[in-house]
């Protein structure tokens, strides 16, 4: 069975959230040279908008729909734009990267998955090629459009590959904390469906302009996925080696969800 590790570069690890539309080249370059430190799996990769695509949406609307047509066509010009530079720097250092638009590949139902065309991303992986996602408008039934965030799309992907015979070893969410913290602001090691009801309130986020819902949302997401039997481990970007760490099943100082 083929092992298949599912990575989401958070929006606030690859951009500066507090600039509109500043990326931040030298940590993607030093994580993508984390990338190459795998051992025994292939990865899919993923990754947020962070200041390209949440400050369009924004100020033109996000997960229930936009309010005009350029509204759409500007976050999702945007979401390309952050990709591109991502993608323009994994080439570079070597990695055999493809991106596959998340647009062009699901459908949604307010704001649940209603169809997919996954099969691209089976193929990629077969030719040894490395397959880039990213939080994308999404062409909705009920919303007429919508906005999925990497870490969604990831989990939907991995219960695919799950149903194609694929292993699907972690998914490792890479962001700018030491996972997510408590009161006092140490890490809390392990959350899973019991122990979230009492932690929950922790995690809130204010002044943070984020149309896909923050830390709660991607740990509820992770619980999800966690029924499946697949870990979220959520790591240090800023942190050197954390990433490659978590790749290999090393400790790291961050949070896993199970």
């Amino acid at each position: 069975m083929r092992k298949v590790i599912l990575i989401k570069f958070g929006g606030s690890i690859i951009t500066d959230k507090n600039v509109p539309y500043k990326a931040r080249p030298d940590v993607i370059r030093r994580l993508a040279k984390e990338l190459k430190k795998i051992k025994d799996a292939s990865i899919i990769l993923a990754h947020g908008s962070g200041s390209f695509g949440h400050t369009s949406a924004k100020e033109f609307g996000g997960k229930k729909g936009y309010k005009s047509n350029w509204g759409i066509a500007k976050v999702a010009r945007d979401a390309m734009e952050i990709n591109r530079i991502v993608m323009d720097i994994l080439v570079d250092e070597g990695l055999p990267t493809v991106s596959l638009r998340p647009m062009s590949m699901m459908t949604t139902n307010a704001g649940k998955l209603e169809e997919n065309f996954f099969k691209p991303i089976v193929e990629v992986l077969n030719r040894d090629l490395l397959p880039v996602v990213y939080g994308d408008v999404i062409w909705d039934r009920e919303w007429k459009s919508t906005i999925l965030s990497g870490e969604v799309i990831l989990n939907e992907i991995g219960k695919y590959l799950m149903k194609k015979g694929f292993k699907v070893g972690k998914i490792i969410q890479v962001g700018e904390t030491n996972g997510v913290y408590d009161d006092n602001g140490n890490t809390i090691p392990f959350i899973t469906n019991t122990n979230w009801e009492n932690i929950k309130h922790y995690i809130f986020r204010k002044n943070k302009i984020d149309v896909t819902g923050g830390m709660r949302h991607k740990i509820e997401n992770a619980l999800l996925i966690a029924n499946e039997g697949v870990e979220t481990w959520i790591a240090n970007g800023i942190i050197p080696n954390e990433l490659s760490h978590a790749l290999n099943g090393k400790d790291i100082r961050g949070t896993i969800i199970q």
